[in-house]
Protein backbone atom coordinates (compact mmCIF):
# COMPACT_ATOMS: atom_id res chain seq x y z
CA UNK A 1 0.00 0.00 0.00
CA UNK A 2 1.33 3.75 -0.34
CA UNK A 3 0.01 6.88 1.80
CA UNK A 4 0.57 9.96 -0.32
CA UNK A 5 3.32 8.23 -1.92
CA UNK A 6 5.11 7.28 0.58
CA UNK A 7 4.96 3.37 0.33
CA UNK A 8 3.98 0.38 3.51
CA UNK A 9 3.88 -2.65 3.81
CA UNK A 10 2.57 -5.28 6.60
CA UNK A 11 3.69 -8.40 6.57
CA UNK A 12 1.56 -11.60 8.14
CA UNK A 13 2.47 -15.29 8.35
CA UNK A 14 0.20 -18.01 8.25
CA UNK A 15 0.26 -21.76 8.55
CA UNK A 16 -1.15 -22.88 5.42
CA UNK A 17 -1.67 -26.50 7.12
CA UNK A 18 -0.74 -28.31 3.56
CA UNK A 19 1.96 -28.32 1.22
CA UNK A 20 2.02 -25.28 -0.17
CA UNK A 21 0.52 -25.19 -3.70
CA UNK A 22 -0.18 -21.63 -6.39
CA UNK A 23 -4.13 -22.27 -5.80
CA UNK A 24 -3.53 -22.46 -2.04
CA UNK A 25 -1.64 -18.98 -2.41
CA UNK A 26 -4.81 -17.51 -3.69
CA UNK A 27 -7.12 -18.57 -1.46
CA UNK A 28 -5.17 -17.00 1.30
CA UNK A 29 -4.77 -13.86 -0.60
CA UNK A 30 -8.62 -14.11 -0.95
CA UNK A 31 -8.91 -14.31 2.63
CA UNK A 32 -7.09 -11.45 3.11
CA UNK A 33 -8.91 -9.70 0.45
CA UNK A 34 -12.13 -10.07 1.69
CA UNK A 35 -10.55 -9.09 5.47
CA UNK A 36 -9.54 -5.48 4.07
CA UNK A 37 -12.94 -5.01 2.44
CA UNK A 38 -15.01 -5.95 5.35
CA UNK A 39 -12.66 -4.51 8.22
CA UNK A 40 -9.52 -3.16 7.64
CA UNK A 41 -10.17 -0.86 4.99
CA UNK A 42 -13.10 0.71 7.78
CA UNK A 43 -10.28 1.80 10.24
CA UNK A 44 -7.51 3.54 7.55
CA UNK A 45 -8.25 6.98 6.11
CA UNK A 46 -8.66 7.33 2.52
CA UNK A 47 -5.33 8.66 1.53
CA UNK A 48 -4.14 4.82 1.97
CA UNK A 49 -3.93 2.90 -1.16
CA UNK A 50 -4.25 -0.60 -1.54
CA UNK A 51 -1.94 -1.48 -4.40
CA UNK A 52 -1.24 -5.22 -4.01
CA UNK A 53 -1.69 -8.57 -1.92
CA UNK A 54 1.22 -10.95 -2.34
CA UNK A 55 1.13 -14.67 -0.78
CA UNK A 56 4.70 -15.93 -1.08
CA UNK A 57 5.72 -19.37 0.13
CA UNK A 58 8.45 -18.90 2.48
CA UNK A 59 8.93 -23.12 3.18
CA UNK A 60 11.43 -23.13 0.06
CA UNK A 61 14.11 -21.11 -1.73
CA UNK A 62 12.60 -19.12 -4.61
CA UNK A 63 8.33 -20.03 -3.04
CA UNK A 64 5.95 -19.79 -5.27
CA UNK A 65 3.47 -16.47 -4.72
CA UNK A 66 0.62 -15.10 -5.68
CA UNK A 67 -0.08 -11.37 -6.79
CA UNK A 68 -3.81 -10.31 -6.44
CA UNK A 69 -4.76 -6.99 -6.89
CA UNK A 70 -7.08 -5.90 -3.70
CA UNK A 71 -10.63 -5.71 -4.11
CA UNK A 72 -10.97 -2.58 -2.28
CA UNK A 73 -8.63 -0.21 -3.20
CA UNK A 74 -8.24 2.35 -0.55
CA UNK A 75 -9.13 3.05 3.06
CA UNK A 76 -12.55 4.46 4.04
CA UNK A 77 -12.10 7.51 6.36
CA UNK A 78 -12.52 11.02 5.14
CA UNK A 79 -12.33 13.17 8.52
CA UNK A 80 -8.27 14.09 8.24
CA UNK A 81 -5.19 11.79 8.59
CA UNK A 82 -3.09 11.24 11.50
CA UNK A 83 0.90 11.56 10.39
CA UNK A 84 2.40 9.35 8.35
CA UNK A 85 4.65 7.45 10.48
CA UNK A 86 1.87 7.40 13.41
CA UNK A 87 0.85 3.60 13.55
CA UNK A 88 -1.89 1.68 15.96
CA UNK A 89 -0.04 -1.36 16.71
CA UNK A 90 -1.83 -4.74 17.38
CA UNK A 91 0.10 -7.40 19.22
CA UNK A 92 -0.39 -10.73 18.30
CA UNK A 93 -0.08 -13.01 21.29
CA UNK A 94 0.49 -16.91 21.00
CA UNK A 95 0.22 -19.77 24.08
CA UNK A 96 4.06 -19.69 24.54
CA UNK A 97 6.15 -16.51 26.41
CA UNK A 98 9.06 -14.58 25.62
CA UNK A 99 9.56 -12.11 22.69
CA UNK A 100 9.92 -15.25 20.24
CA UNK A 101 6.56 -15.84 20.16
CA UNK A 102 4.83 -12.29 20.39
CA UNK A 103 4.43 -10.78 17.09
CA UNK A 104 3.35 -6.89 16.40
CA UNK A 105 1.36 -5.61 13.07
CA UNK A 106 2.01 -1.42 13.09
CA UNK A 107 -1.00 -0.47 11.06
CA UNK A 108 -0.97 2.95 9.46
CA UNK A 109 -3.06 5.21 8.11
CA UNK A 110 -4.94 6.28 11.04
CA UNK A 111 -7.97 8.76 10.98
CA UNK A 112 -7.25 12.23 12.89
CA UNK A 113 -10.91 11.90 14.42
CA UNK A 114 -9.53 8.68 16.11
CA UNK A 115 -6.82 10.74 18.15
CA UNK A 116 -7.85 12.20 21.26
CA UNK A 117 -4.45 13.54 22.40
CA UNK A 118 -0.80 13.32 20.48
CA UNK A 119 -0.56 10.11 22.64
CA UNK A 120 -3.29 8.24 22.57
CA UNK A 121 -6.65 7.51 20.17
CA UNK A 122 -10.18 6.81 22.18
CA UNK A 123 -10.67 3.37 24.02
CA UNK A 124 -13.31 3.10 20.89
CA UNK A 125 -10.95 2.76 18.46
CA UNK A 126 -8.64 0.61 20.52
CA UNK A 127 -11.54 -1.84 20.67
CA UNK A 128 -12.46 -1.20 17.00
CA UNK A 129 -8.79 -2.15 15.93
CA UNK A 130 -9.16 -4.98 18.26
CA UNK A 131 -12.05 -6.20 16.48
CA UNK A 132 -10.76 -6.12 12.89
CA UNK A 133 -7.32 -8.04 14.10
CA UNK A 134 -9.74 -10.83 16.09
CA UNK A 135 -11.86 -11.20 12.65
CA UNK A 136 -8.85 -11.63 10.37
CA UNK A 137 -7.78 -14.54 12.90
CA UNK A 138 -10.96 -15.60 12.81
CA UNK A 139 -11.52 -15.75 8.99
CA UNK A 140 -8.45 -17.57 8.29
CA UNK A 141 -9.50 -19.86 11.15
CA UNK A 142 -12.56 -20.33 9.37
CA UNK A 143 -10.58 -21.40 6.07
CA UNK A 144 -8.92 -23.45 7.45
CA UNK A 145 -5.32 -21.62 8.53
CA UNK A 146 -3.79 -19.71 11.36
CA UNK A 147 -2.10 -16.59 11.49
CA UNK A 148 1.19 -16.93 13.48
CA UNK A 149 4.01 -15.43 15.01
CA UNK A 150 7.56 -16.42 13.11
CA UNK A 151 10.78 -16.66 15.15
CA UNK A 152 14.19 -16.44 12.89
CA UNK A 153 16.13 -15.81 15.68
CA UNK A 154 17.35 -17.10 18.73
CA UNK A 155 19.45 -15.41 21.09
CA UNK A 156 20.90 -12.95 18.19
CA UNK A 157 21.24 -16.26 15.81
CA UNK A 158 19.54 -16.82 12.30
CA UNK A 159 17.75 -19.96 13.35
CA UNK A 160 17.92 -23.36 10.54
CA UNK A 161 14.36 -23.48 10.78
CA UNK A 162 11.74 -20.75 11.75
CA UNK A 163 9.67 -21.35 14.70
CA UNK A 164 6.12 -21.13 13.52
CA UNK A 165 3.53 -20.67 15.85
CA UNK A 166 -0.41 -19.89 16.27
CA UNK A 167 -1.32 -16.56 17.35
CA UNK A 168 -4.46 -17.23 19.66
CA UNK A 169 -5.08 -13.67 21.06
CA UNK A 170 -4.73 -9.88 20.01
CA UNK A 171 -3.65 -7.32 22.31
CA UNK A 172 -4.20 -3.72 21.90
CA UNK A 173 -3.97 -0.69 24.12
CA UNK A 174 -4.69 3.48 23.71
CA UNK A 175 -1.00 4.51 22.80
CA UNK A 176 0.25 5.43 19.50
CA UNK A 177 3.26 4.28 18.21
CA UNK A 178 5.60 5.20 15.54
CA UNK A 179 7.27 3.52 12.82
CA UNK A 180 10.08 5.55 11.73
CA UNK A 181 10.29 4.16 7.70
CA UNK A 182 6.70 5.45 7.01
CA UNK A 183 8.14 9.17 6.80
CA UNK A 184 8.76 10.75 3.42
CA UNK A 185 12.48 11.71 4.50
Amino acid sequence: MTQNGVRMENVWNVDYGAPVTPIGLALVNNVFDAWITANLASVMHSSVKYDQLVATDISVANGAQDLKVPTTTQGAGVAGEAAGNAAFVASLRTLNTGRNFRGRTYVAGMNQSSLINAQNVSTATAAAYNVVFVNLVNALSTAGYALCVLSRYLNNALRVVGVLTEVISVITNTKIDSQQRRTAN
